[in-house]
C-alpha cells in the first residue's frame, strides 16, 4: 500500500504460511468433511502477535516475529453454528482483541503477550543468512585494526539485535541478548566489535579473569579450544585492539564505580597493551619504510589513541605505576612530561620537559607551569629560572612577568638574572676574541638530538628521568633585552625591591644609549628636594642619608655612584644631583658636559643668592673656557651670560674680576651705561623710600604724644559688657577700651585666655604668680609685671577684636 506520496506505508512484507486443515485439535462437533478447508474469515493484529478466525471457529495465535501459531484454541457457541464470527479491535488497547459471533461477544487478550518475543527475535536475528560471508583478518594486517564498516545486510541484523534487547523486560534477559551478541560477532572476525559487548556482559555469563585470557591467548600464540571459528583466531591473532576495548570498557565501569583500584590496574594494562602495540608498529615501519607502511594504514595512529587513554584516564590511575611503564619502555621525554602535566605532578611534569634537551622542551615546561596552580609552580620558577633563560629568555620572562602578580618574587629570580646577563657578556667577550683570532676555522654547527627516557628515580622533588642521547648540543639564546625587560616590567607592576632598581641601573649603565636610563631616572626621581649637609656628607662617604628621599626604592646614592664610575651619562648624574637638591655640583657637571644645560639649571633656581653663585659659576667658567682657546672670545662669553641671567641676578661689577687684564672697555661699554643707570635708579628708589620713612616716623611720634594725654570717662553706673556687674562695686580692676565697652579684669582673662597660645598661657599664669609675690617689689617692677600681664589679656577688645572674630565658628 502507498499513501500517495514518497513514504510507503508498509512495515514489514513477506509471505505469511498457513496450514490448510485443522489437526490434532479436539473438536467438541463431528465433521463430516475430513479434509474441509479451514479457511479464515477475520483478522485481528496485536503488538506481537496475529490471530485469525476461521469458519470453524477455531482461533490461531500466530507470533508476528518467528511467524508460526504458537497456540490454537476452538471456541463454541450455543447456537447452531450458521453464522460466522468476526475479531475486533480496541483501537485504544491494542493487545485487547474481541469475539463477535451473533449476539455474543467473546473477550480475547494475553497477560504476558511479550514474554518469549525477545527470544524469537533473537532466534531470528541468529538465523538471517547473509549474502556475504565474514572476512577472515591475517596478521599483521593492518586493515583489521581499522573500525569494522556495516553492509546492509548486517545493518538489518544490527537492528534486530537492538530491538531483541529492547523487547526484554528484566536485566537477565537483557545479559542473555548481549552475551548471545558478542559470541556471533566474535564468530564472524569481529574482534574488536565482540570485545565490547563482552564488557557489557555480566560476571556470571562472562568472568572478567576468563574473557580477558581468552582475548589474549591468540596474542601469545596459544590456541584455546573456546574460539571455535577460524575467522575469530584470525581476528584475536591480529593485534591486541580486542583486548585492549574490552579492558577501556572495562575502566570506563570502573571509573563510574568510583573503583580507583580497578583503574589502576587496568589502567597499567592498557599502557602496557598500547605501549606494546606502538613498539609492533615502529618495527613495521622500520621494515617496510615510512611512506609504505603509511599507504597502507588505514586506522588512526596508535600514538593518538595512547594520548587520547592517558589524557581521558590520567586522574583515575595511579600517576606513579604509569610514569614507571612509561620510562621502561622506548618512550619521548615529551610523552613523559605530557602525562605527568595532566596527572597534576608538575615537579614530574617539568622535569620531563627539561630532560628532552631541545628547546622545545623548554617552551614545554613554560607552558605546563603557566597551566599549573601557582603554589605548586613557584618553587619551579626559582629551580629552573636559569635553564628558561638561557634556552628561551623571551618566553622566560613572558612568563615571570604573568606570574609576578599571583606572587612570584623578584628577588628570589634576580640571581638567575644576573647569572644570566654574566653568562651572555661572557659568550659575547668569547666570541670577539674568537672572531680576532686568525687561526679560527668557524664555529661548530648546532646537531639534532633524539633523547629518549631509559628509566627513572623517584624523588622528593618528583620523577628524575634517565635521558639517553647521542650527541649533546649546548645551546644558549643571547637576548640583550631580556633582563632589562623584566626588570621594567616588574617595576611598572608596583614592585618596591631596591636590589631590583639597582640591578637595573647597572644594566642601564652598561648601555650605550644613555637615554634609557634618562628616562628611567625622570620618571622614579622627585622633580628636587634640597639636601641637607648630613644627606651630602653620606653621599660622598658612600652610605644612605637621613634624607626620605633615600629612603625609598631606587636609591639615588647608588645609582649616582654607579654612573659618576662609569665614566659616562653624565646627563643621568645631572638628574640624579638636581633630585638630591644638589644645584651647584649639577651645574659644575653641566658646564663640562653641556654648558647651555647649566645655564637652564641655573636659570631655574628659586633662591636669589644661589641663582647668583651659580650664575658667577658659569661665568667664570666662560672666562677660563675662553681663554684656553685663545682669549679672543672671552669678553664676548662673558657678556653672553649677562644676557642669560638677566640684570636682576648679575651686573657687570660681578663678572670685572673676571675678565682679562688685556679687555677693552669699548667691548663692554653697553654694560657699564646699563649698570649706571640701573644704579640711578636704584639710588632714586633708596631716597623716595627714605622720605617716606622719615614721614611714617613723624606721625608715629605726634600719635604717642597725643595718647600721652588721652582720657576716658566712666560712667558711675557702669557695667561689665562679659558679666553685666556692675564696675564700680566689683572690688577688682577694670579696663576700659577705645570702642567704649568696659570689662572686669576677670571676665577678660576667662574671654581671652582659650585664644591664647600654650605659650602665652603658661607666661600669664607666670605673671600672676609674680604679682602675688611682690608685696615687697618697688613700684615700677610691679608696674612692669602688670603692664606685660594687660598686654597679654587687654591688648584688644575681646568683643570687637580678633577675638569675636575667631569665636564665630565656635
Amino acid at each position: 500500500l502507498s499513501g500517495g506520496g514518497a513514504t510507503s506505508l508498509i512495515v514489514h512484507s513477506g509471505i505469511l504460511p498457513y496450514p490448510s486443515k485443522t489437526a490434532g485439535i479436539a473438536t467438541r462437533t463431528s465433521m463430516s468433511a475430513a479434509g474441509m478447508m479451514d479457511v479464515p474469515v477475520s483478522i485481528a493484529l496485536t503488538p506481537h502477535h496475529i490471530l485469525s478466525l476461521s469458519e470453524t471457529n477455531n482461533l490461531r495465535f500466530i507470533n508476528r516475529v518467528s511467524q508460526k501459531v504458537i497456540q490454537q484454541e476452538r471456541v463454541d457457541f450455543a447456537d447452531d453454528g450458521s453464522s460466522i464470527g468476526a475479531l475486533l479491535m480496541d483501537p485504544r488497547r491494542p493487545d485487547q482483541v474481541w469475539l463477535r459471533h451473533g449476539r455474543n461477544l467473546v473477550h480475547i487478550s494475553s497477560s504476558q503477550e511479550d514474554r518469549d518475543v525477545w527470544k524469537f527475535t533473537l532466534q531470528k536475528c541468529l538465523e538471517m543468512k547473509l549474502t556475504t560471508s565474514p572476512r577472515s583478518p591475517r596478521a599483521n594486517d593492518s586493515s583489521s585494526q581499522s573500525p569494522h564498516t556495516f553492509t546492509e545486510e548486517e545493518q538489518t541484523q544490527e537492528a534486530l539485535f537492538e530491538e531483541a534487547k529492547a523487547l526484554c523486560t528484566n536485566a537477565a534477559q537483557k545479559a542473555v541478548v548481549t552475551s548471545i551478541r558478542a559470541e556471533y560477532h566474535l564468530g564472524q572476525g569481529r574482534a574488536e566489535l565482540a570485545a565490547k559487548y563482552l564488557a557489557q556482559s555480566p560476571p556470571a555469563l562472562a568472568p572478567f579473569p576468563d574473557t580477558a585470557i581468552r582475548l589474549a591467548l591468540p596474542q601469545l600464540g596459544i590456541e584455546d579450544p573456546r574460539i571455535g571459528t577460524l575467522a575469530a583466531r584470525r581476528s584475536l591473532g591480529s593485534s591486541n585492539r580486542p583486548l585492549i576495548a574490552f579492558l577501556s570498557d572495562k575502566m570506563r565501569a570502573g571509573k563510574l564505580n568510583q573503583d580507583r583500584m580497578t583503574c589502576t590496574m587496568i589502567g597499567a594494562w592498557l599502557t602496557e597493551l598500547f605501549l606494546h602495540d606502538r613498539g609492533q608498529e615502529d618495527r613495521l615501519n622500520a621494515i617496510m619504510g615510512r611512506k609504505e607502511a603509511e599507504t597502507q594504514k588505514s586506522s588512526p595512529d596508535n600514538r593518538v589513541l595512547f594520548a587520547h587513554f592517558l589524557n581521558s584516564h590520567v586522574q583515575h590511575m595511579d600517576a606513579q605505576t604509569i610514569m614507571t611503564i612509561l620510562t621502561s619502555h622506548d618512550v619521548g621525554a615529551h610523552e613523559c612530561a605530557h602525562f605527568a602535566s595532566k596527572s597534576g605532578d608538575i615537579r614530574t611534569a617539568v622535569n620531563a620537559a627539561l630532560a628532552a634537551g631541545k628547546d622545545t622542551g623548554v617552551f614545554e615546561a613554560l607552558c605546563i607551569l603557566d597551566d599549573a596552580p601557582f603554589e605548586l609552580a613557584e618553587p619551579l620558577y626559582y629551580k629552573h629560572a636559569s635553564i628558561f633563560l638561557a634556552k628561551a629568555p623571551s618566553a622566560a620572562v613572558d612568563s615571570f612577568l604573568n606570574k609576578y602578580e599571583q606572587g612570584l618574587s623578584p628577588s628570589r629570580l634576580l640571581p638567575s638574572i644576573m647569572h644570566y646577563e654574566s653568562s651572555r657578556v661572557e659568550k659575547a667577550r668569547l666570541r670577539q676574541a674568537e672572531s680576532e683570532n686568525e687561526t679560527n676555522t668557524g664555529v661548530e654547527e648546532s646537531k639534532e638530538v633524539d633523547y629518549n627516557v631509559d628509566g627513572a628515580q623517584f624523588s622528593p622533588d618528583g620523577i628524575e628521568l634517565k635521558v639517553s642521547q647521542t650527541a649533546k648540543a649546548a645551546s644558549f639564546s643571547d637576548d640583550p633585552n631580556a633582563a632589562t625587560k623584566y626588570l621594567e616590567g616588574v617595576i611598572k607592576k608596583g614592585c618596591r625591591v631596591s636590589a631590583v632598581y639597582r640591578y637595573l641601573i647597572s644594566l642601564y649603565t652598561r648601555m650605550d644609549d644613555e637615554e634609557p636610563l634618562l628616562s628611567f631616572l625622570t620618571n622614579h626621581l622627585p622633580v628636587s628636594s634640597s639636601a641637607s649637609d648630613a644627606t651630602r656628607k653620606a653621599l660622598l662617604a658612600g652610605e644612605r642619608g637621613p634624607d626620605s628621599a633615600l629612603r625609598g626604592p631606587l636609591d639615588m646614592s647608588y645609582a649616582l655612584r654607579t654612573v659618576l664610575s662609569s665614566g659616562r651619562h653624565y646627563r643621568s648624574a645631572i638628574r640624579l644631583y638636581m633630585a638630591f637638591g644638589m644645584r651647584q655640583q649639577a651645574v659644575e657637571l653641566a658646564m663640562k658636559v653641556d654648558p647651555s644645560l647649566a645655564r637652564e639649571l641655573a636659570q631655574e633656581s628659586v633662591e636669589l643668592e644661589e641663582r647668583k653663585r651659580l650664575w658667577l659659576m658659569i661665568a667664570k667658567h666662560a672666562t677660563k673656557d675662553g681663554a684656553s682657546r685663545g682669549g679672543k672670545d672671552v669678553v664676548s662669553r662673558v657678556v653672553s651670560v649677562l644676557k642669560d641671567c638677566g640684570p636682576d641676578v648679575l651686573s657687570i661689577e660681578d663678572v670685572l674680576p673676571f675678565l682679562p687684564d688685556f679687555a677693552q672697555i669699548d667691548q663692554i661699554k653697553d654694560e657699564i651705561c646699563e649698570a649706571l643707570t640701573s644704579y640711578a635708579s636704584k639710588i632714586e628708589g633708596y631716597l623716595r623710600e627714605m622720605s617716606d620713612r622719615d614721614r611714617a616716623c613723624d606721625e608715629l611720634r605726634s600719635e604717642l604724644t597725643r595718647l600721652k594725654d588721652h582720657r576716658m570717662r566712666v560712667k558711675a553706673d557702669a557695667k561689665c559688657a562679659l558679666s553685666n556687674k556692675p564696675v564700680l562695686s566689683a572690688g577688682e580692676p577694670f579696663y576700659v577700651f577705645p570702642s567704649g565697652y568696659v570689662v572686669l579684669s576677670s571676665a577678660v582673662k576667662e574671654e581671652v585666655l582659650p585664644f591664647l597660645s600654650d605659650k602665652q598661657r603658661q607666661r600669664v599664669s607666670e605673671l600672676e604668680e609674680q604679682l602675688a609675690k611682690s608685696a615687697g617689689e618697688s613700684a615700677s617692677v610691679k608696674n612692669l609685671l602688670q603692664n606685660e600681664l594687660d598686654g597679654l589679656l587687654a591688648a584688644e577688645c575681646p568683643l570687637t577684636g580678633s577675638i569675636m572674630v575667631e569665636s564665630v565658628d565656635k
